[in-house]
């Protein structure tokens, strides 16, 4: 699907019906017709067109010097509501600068919907690609923060009620925070990397105010890493702790169980003895062996208690 934008009079983006100058051309799922319109009307170079359709391209900045079209894939955060492997992920984004316009590619329309906000809209002006570039750039960062404080809230909270027994689910959200957290770090780093390209100047020329806002970004992406990487040790070394816990409690359990299997076979020795054809000790006391023999074992029981319970077995 392609939508055209342009900034009316207030300089807010509003969607037009078809292409002009200084537009903001958004292509979300881009089918067979979308891909031909792009090469053929746009002329978008076809190396380019595959980086731009491949879901899993890594970000970053190239320059084709015959169309003098850069190419910015940038990785952007989104809430990933159906997967049960992380809450949230990255997809990368395509920019496309030309003079004229900028286009921006997404593999998921729903992507998109998550950025199009009004304080957004009013910032965006396509006729300054650059910039436009810039301030979608520092919304996808701003995003990385915001989707980090909650996972940081989240885990809190998941700490908070496991206590000294950690259910499976807890340990699930957990690991689906740390995977959401990895994913995070090695699209933020990536990230930084394509920013420090554009403040070399190399590949797009920028100008104070772009600067700034450059500056600015790559400010909150750093942020951004460290924030991700500080919760991620601290979940891995919650983890750590946790399975140390349930070590611990598996080993206390199998004491348990063999000091009582122990105390428990006493009986069953003493009573075997007086269960052979031979003559034994108390045997013949007709109606008082079997109490005498019950309380023989008893006793030896007892001391086993005594005995293990000093040694702190149980």
């Amino acid at each position: 699907m392609i939508e055209f934008y342009v900034n009316d009079e207030q300089g807010n983006l509003q969607e037009v019906s078809h292409f002009c100058n200084h537009s903001w051309v958004n292509v979300s799922s881009p089918n067979q017709e979308d891909i031909d319109y792009l090469l053929n009307e746009l002329q978008v170079p076809e190396d380019f067109m595959n980086y731009v359709l491949d879901r899993d391209e890594s970000a970053r900045i190239e320059k084709d010097n015959d169309t003098n079209v850069t190419l910015v894939i940038y990785d952007i955060p989104y809430f990933n509501e159906d997967s049960e492997d992380s809450i949230y992920s990255t997809i990368p984004m395509s920019f496309l600068i030309f003079p004229h316009c900028i286009v921006t590619v997404s593999t998921d329309f729903q992507i998109l919907d998550q950025y199009q906000e009004a304080q957004l809209r009013k910032t965006l002006n396509p006729a300054l690609p650059i910039q436009f570039l810039l301030q979608f750039l520092y919304e996808a960062a701003k995003k990385y923060l915001s989707y980090l404080r909650i996972l940081n809230k989240r885990r809190k909270d998941i700490e908070k009620n496991i206590g000294m027994k950690p259910r499976n689910e807890d340990l699930m959200q957990l690991m689906r925070i740390e995977r959401s957290l990895i994913y995070f770090i090695m699209s933020l780093k990536t990230n930084s990397l394509v920013l420090e390209k554009i403040r070399r100047g190399y590949y797009l020329v920028t100008y104070e105010e772009d600067n700034e806002l450059l500056e600015d970004l790559m400010i909150e992406t750093q942020q951004g890493i460290e924030m991700a990487e500080i919760s991620n040790r601290i979940i891995n070394e919650s983890t750590d702790t946790y399975a140390n816990l349930i070590s611990n409690n598996m080993n206390e359990v199998m004491k348990f169980l063999t000091v009582y299997s122990l105390i428990l076979s006493i009986p069953t020795i003493v009573f075997s003895f007086y269960g052979m054809n031979v003559h034994l000790p108390l045997a013949d006391w007709k109606h008082w062996s079997w109490i005498v023999v019950t309380v023989i074992a008893v006793l030896i029981s007892l001391l086993f208690i005594r005995y293990f319970k000093h040694k702190d077995y149980f």
